[in-house]
């Protein structure tokens, strides 16, 4: 289960934002003549989902089926006993709880002469005891690849999820600014200042990793197979806040001179942030606002964004040109470069 604050709150996310993507998915069904979209969701694959309902399941899997009109159906393996409380806090759409979330779908679409093509976004990871279900219930529809109809809708972002993910970035650099690296005796000590400092704020879910020897690898490790730190080492925090995540990796040093390097680093990156254009190459813009934070040289890049199922995927980053076609809305920026013969690595959200 998840641990953190969880609800819905119709001011941060209107029931009227909502039925809007809805709505946009819909007409991008229509031009590809679909008779419906499914998606699946866990808790490894939330985002599209709680995109269009704003509910993030736990543990169980479950199915959203999108009709050509009206609001979606969503279908989960959860009892009963959290019906009432899922309900709460999924604003569009019908509750359904079944043991076959995917039966259920498939008896409903066989039984409608008209329903012919289904989308399903992701279909090639659509696990197969779904997709089994799926084609015993209606063996004669066809199941149509629907993962670019879905990005199609989902291009852009609309007032609340600025909004959530600009909290999610607020959240995210108050909790590394309760670090005190001085006073920092173990890999521990770090992570639980970070994610203590995340929750207090509100945050509805956090997972910490370090490096924790950055002299050795920037291998990030989950807090039980960590070691004591180095001298210098990096935190790296996904934060969640209203089904809406982000990715905050901060380095630091016990060395009074490195820790100016990478304060100055941090400085540099993050005001180079506001300055990106998507339409250049992104290394080299990267690159420069790092030489101005103390003559650091890249090293590595990458670029993440939701635009399907995983709240967080890989957009472009180390062997791509970078930049074109690139949207940077709702981005994550994760760089890593050397300065004075030590590794550095930063990440940020993007702002705006």
């Amino acid at each position: 289960m998840r641990r953190g604050f969880y609800g819905w709150d119709a001011a941060e996310l209107p029931l009227s934002t909502l039925e809007a993507r809805a709505a946009r998915l819909q007409a991008a069904m229509k031009a590809e003549k679909l008779d419906g979209v499914l998606l699946y969701t866990n808790i490894a694959r939330p985002a599209a989902v709680s995109w269009l309902t704003g509910f993030t399941p736990y543990w169980s899997e479950g199915l959203l089926f999108v009709p050509p009109a009206g609001a979606p159906d969503f279908a989960t393996a959860l009892s009963n006993r959290v019906a009432e409380w899922m309900r709460s806090v999924t604003p569009a759409g019908s509750i359904l709880c079944t043991p076959q979330p995917a039966k259920l779908f498939g008896e409903r679409l066989a039984a409608d002469p008209s329903a012919k093509r289904l989308g399903i976004l992701e279909l090639d990871m659509l696990p197969g005891g779904q997709a089994a279900a799926l084609m015993a219930a209606a063996p004669s529809l066809e199941l149509v690849d629907a993962t670019a109809v879905f990005r199609t809708a989902r291009a852009g972002r609309d007032a609340a999820e600025t909004a959530l993910f600009r909290r999610a970035a607020e959240i995210a650099r108050a909790a590394f600014d309760a670090i005190a690296p001085e006073a920092v005796a173990s890999a521990h000590d770090a992570m639980g200042a970070v994610e203590k400092a995340a929750r207090d704020l509100r945050a509805e879910e956090i997972y910490v990793t370090i490096s924790p020897d950055l002299s050795k690898n920037a291998n990030f490790l989950r807090v039980d197979r960590a070691p004591e730190v180095g001298a210098s080492f990096a935190i790296r925090a996904s934060v969640a806040y209203k089904s809406t995540w982000v990715r905050h990796t901060r380095s630091f040093s016990t060395n009074a001179d490195m820790a100016a390097r990478f304060a100055a680093l941090d400085r540099a990156f993050e005001a180079g942030l506001a300055g990106l254009d998507a339409g250049k190459p992104l290394p080299a813009q990267i690159d420069a606002c790092l030489a101005a934070g103390g003559g650091a040289r890249l090293t590595h890049w990458s670029l993440e964004s939701c635009r399907g199922s995983y709240p967080l995927e890989f957009i472009a980053g180390d062997g791509e040109a970078g930049g074109e076609a690139i949207s940077l809305a709702g981005g994550v920026l994760a760089a890593e470069a050397t300065t004075a013969g030590a590794r550095w690595i930063g990440q940020r959200p993007l702002p705006g």
